[in-house]
This record gives structure tokens, sequence and C-alpha cells, in this order.
């Protein structure tokens, strides 16, 4: 089929220099003119897009589409968040109208968002509206979560804490588990979740690829290896039965947290490496979390929180941990992708990408260091040494801006770089750590343009110096991201041969005031010349 699209505002990496282009069997055919177009392919079906604007499809370079699609079936506490009381009152609902859940999950708290108080919750706030099922809370970053007494019983960790690397069960004054458990601490609750079965994992990714299309979302860059009990034999199944199916509307690269040398190794033993699959479903990275969130004040800083002194954060790996994994990915040809928000992560990350590299030299690895949030100028030019690429959430704006300076100190007036680091070489691309952000590409242009907060009250712009162009944080979610996967020569971009993945909008941004690009609506999302 051959369809003539005119009538248009097609943004190239170039600018807006075409009117018209043709889609041809799944690929873009022509981008021009409407009148050669015309001559060229007479045939084509002719769709008037009545000037509207078109860009490449946008591509989420981080986010967790399976977690999306479990959060979707369970008790949604984000949009409660303005107190404690309101949010215990929304999980008191959803116990009351789901009695046939055996566990009550619950995600996207923030107490920082709290009115009345501004503390985690508690076992005991839990047990007062779910005191006959185990249930958890996980926090919007996913980084600290709350269990009840019946969930902290099924772990055996009701009475006493035990130590967990990479992790702490939070006590009170008399050293009884309060509820709150924070980075590894949260898998000994979560591993007692039964596992869902392969239809389940289905259901979960269709609702979460409907979900994100909404937003014109065509490919994204995910780590769901760990979201489930599932192993990832499981996940990749469901992908690939959903591949075969025709059902996908998202094209998928796979950030594979596989994370211990047991499981990486199991991985790679059975022929699965960066690149294995095709344009619909890749896997992609190696997946590693060195720290933890900035919000919870367990990334980990090189020294101690300016309203927290007493803690530098956590450490998710030793060194010698993290060197090892990188190392054995690395010697088998796979990128490696590793969250790591504080300073003191991204030192770890370096020097284990430096060692490995040392070791065995490779070109063209896109090694890369996901979020980068407090990044000095003299690790961003090491990860230019190292040819690494950055995977950024400008999204982490919209309230990140409210807590960096308490968090920080003065150490906020080096952090979350962006334009410094295209200026540098270090190549870039956007995400949304969805569903710790909705997945919400225009909000993450505007922020990455303004450098200000959406939904929150801003004084001023933060770190303006660091705004991206409006030409380049649209190339961060389009063609940057495709390079971040190695498939910039298969689509990110609108020219001729490129898969034909495009997002329509109802407004020019460039003919937009910065400030409202959020509320420019998502017309239509096409994957291979199909809407979705």
């Amino acid at each position: 089929m051959t369809t003539c699209y005119e009538n248009a505002r097609v943004f190239t990496a170039d600018a807006h220099s075409a009117e018209c282009f043709v889609v041809k069997d799944g690929v873009f055919a022509f981008v021009g003119k409407a009148d050669a177009a015309h001559r060229a392919y007479p045939e084509a079906e002719r769709i008037d897009l009545r000037g509207q604007f078109v860009c490449p499809g946008f591509n989420d370079s981080h986010m967790h589409l399976l977690n999306i699609g479990c959060m979707l079936t369970q008790a949604q506490l984000g949009p409660a968040s303005d107190s404690l009381s309101h949010m215990l009152s929304a999980l008191a609902e959803y116990v009351n109208t789901h009695p046939q859940e055996e566990w009550i999950l619950g995600h996207c708290w923030n107490q920082d968002d709290f009115t009345d108080e501004k503390r985690y919750p508690t076992r005991d706030d839990l047990d007062r509206v779910c005191p006959d099922k185990p249930c958890l809370i996980s926090r919007v970053c996913g980084h600290v979560a709350v269990a009840n007494s019946r969930a902290l019983e099924r772990c055996g960790i009701d009475t006493h804490a035990i130590p967990v690397d990479g992790g702490r069960i939070v006590t009170d004054e008399t050293g009884r588990p309060n509820g709150v458990l924070e980075e590894n601490a949260i898998s000994l609750v979560t591993t007692q979740i039964p596992a869902p079965d392969r239809r389940q994992i289905k259901d979960m990714l269709l609702l979460a690829m409907a979900h994100v299309n909404r937003y014109g979302v065509t490919s994204v860059q995910t780590d769901d290896f760990v979201t489930t009990k599932a192993p990832f034999e499981e996940v990749i199944a469901a992908y690939l039965e959903l591949r075969a199916e025709g059902r996908m509307t998202v094209r998928v690269t796979q950030q594979c947290q596989l994370p211990n040398l047991e499981t990486l190794r199991r991985f790679l033993s059975l022929g699965y490496n960066t690149g294995w699959g095709d344009e619909w479903f890749r896997l992609g990275p190696l997946k590693l979390i060195a720290d933890g969130s900035l919000g919870t004040r367990t990334a980990l800083l090189n020294a101690p929180y300016a309203d927290a002194p007493d803690t530098c954060g956590i450490a998710v790996y030793t060194q010698e941990a993290l060197d090892e994994l990188v190392l054995t990915a690395h010697q088998a040809g796979m990128q490696i992708a590793v969250h790591a928000i504080g300073d003191g992560a991204a030192d770890r990350v370096l020097h284990a990408i430096e060692r490995a590299q040392t070791i065995c030299p490779r070109s063209d690895a896109r090694h890369g260091i996901v979020h980068a949030q407090v990044l000095t100028q003299a690790q961003a030019e090491r990860m230019k040494q190292l040819n690494m690429h950055a995977y950024l959430q400008p999204i982490f704006l919209d309230y990140d801006t409210m807590i960096v300076y308490p968090h920080l100190g003065s150490r906020a007036d080096e952090a979350y770089p962006a334009a410094s680091l295209l200026r540098r070489g270090v190549t870039i691309s956007g995400g949304s750590d969805s569903p710790v952000e909705p997945p919400d590409v225009l909000t993450g242009i505007q922020c990455a343009v303004t450098r200000e907060s959406v939904t929150r009250p801003s004084r001023a712009p933060y770190l303006p110096r660091e705004a991206l162009s409006l030409r380049d944080a649209l190339l961060s979610y389009t063609a940057f991201g495709a390079y971040a996967s190695f498939e910039e020569n298969i689509k990110g971009r609108i020219a001729p041969g490129m898969l034909a993945d495009f997002t329509v909008l109802a407004i020019d941004p460039f003919e937009t005031d910065p400030s409202v690009i959020h509320r420019i609506p998502v017309r239509q999302t096409v994957l291979g010349g199909k809407a979705v």
C-alpha cells in the first residue's frame, strides 16, 4: 500500500524542509514537495494533514514497559498524593473494591507532595487500611517501598531487621521494622509475590503499549526482566508471541537487567546478546543499577547530602562486583547501560567501564550511564574519552527542581547536565523512566528547553545554560534515541528508506510558546505506516 501525506509541516534533522512524504510498504519512500511526490507516486492514496506538524515517532530511551502494565492493574496512588490521609483513603478504597486480590499492590505515592505529614507511610498506616492481606506500596521512584505487617511476616522480618547488601530495612526507635524498605531490601517482599503467567505478561504489555502510544511513542528502550518473578526467558517469549501475532504497537529494545553473574552467564550461554532480534523486538544493553534515587537520598554521592549529613546514599554493588559484571558483559560483546544518579555511583561506573576497555579494547561499544543526574564536568569529560552515551530524563526536572538544592547544596550548580554534554561531544537521548514519570515526551521536551517545572511553581529556570534547543530536544527523543540502540540507520528520521514511524501533532512546537509545549495534542501515532 502506498500513501501520500501532504500539506504537512515535516520535521527533519535540517529543519521544516518538507511538506509531503510518501509511505510505501511500511517505510518512507519519498520526502519533499507535493508536486514531486504526485509525479513519482500517482497511484498513492492522498491524505491531507491540514498543516499539522509531523516528526519521527517518539523514542523513549529508558522506561519500564512491563512495570507500566503491572501498575495499570494496581492501586493508583499518585493522584491521591496531595496528603498522606488521602493516599491511605485511596488505598483503602482499592482494598475494598478488589476483594479477589491475594496481594494488595499500589504505586506512585510521593511524600514530598503530602500537605498533612511529610513522612513515609509505615506498616502501621497500612495495617489500618489493609490488615488481612499482604500489602506493598512503592514510592514514585521505585527505590523505596512500604510493606504492611502481613507482607513482612511472609518474609520473616516483621520483628527484626536483617542486613541487606545494597539495601536497608528501616526500623523504629525500638529496632522493630517500620515497613519502609530501601533498594535491594524491597526484593525480600517482591520475591513473595506470585509470578504472572505468560498470558498475564502479554496482557500487561498490551496495556502498556496502548498507554504509551497515546503520547506519540513508537519505540521504547525498556527494562523488564526484574519487574516480576517471571524469569527473563518468559519475558522474551511473551514479546516474541506478541510479535508473531502482529499485536505489537511499539518497537522494543530490551535493556536487559541481569543483576548477578549467574544470571548474566546463563543469558549469554543461551546465545542472547546485544542486537539479538529484529526491528520489532531486540535485545539491547546489559542494564545494571548502581545506586538509588535523589528523592529518597539513596543516590550514592561522594559527600553527604546537604540536608542529611549522616548519609551519602546506597551503593547497590561493591566496586569489585560491578567491575566483574561489566567486564563479563563487555568481553562478551554486550552494550552496557548503568543506572547512576549520584556522582559516587558515576565514579564507580566510569571505573568499571574504563577497566573493561583497558583489558579488552572495543570500538563503538556505546556503553552508557542512565540518568547521570549528579555528574561533574570532570566525569562528563571521562564519559567523552570513553565514548559513552547519556540516557537523560528531562521530565525529572518537573519534580526535582524542588529538591535539588535542599539535597545537594552548592553541588546542584553542576547537576542535571544536558547542553554541556552535547557541546563536549557526549551523545544523549531522552526518556521518562516511566512509570516513575508519565511517558509524556512533550512534557520532557518542554523541561529540556525551559529547565522549569511544568506542574509545580518555578521561581526561575534551573541552570538555563544546560537548556537544549528545541531542535536538539526533539532529536533526543527521535534520532538520538535510535543511535542509543544502534538503530540510527533504520529509524529516528523521516527520510527515504527509514521505517515509517511518525507522530502527528496538532500544533508546530517551533511556533509555540515553550511553556505550553506539553499541551500540544498528539493527533496520531503511526508505526510502520499503520496508525496505532
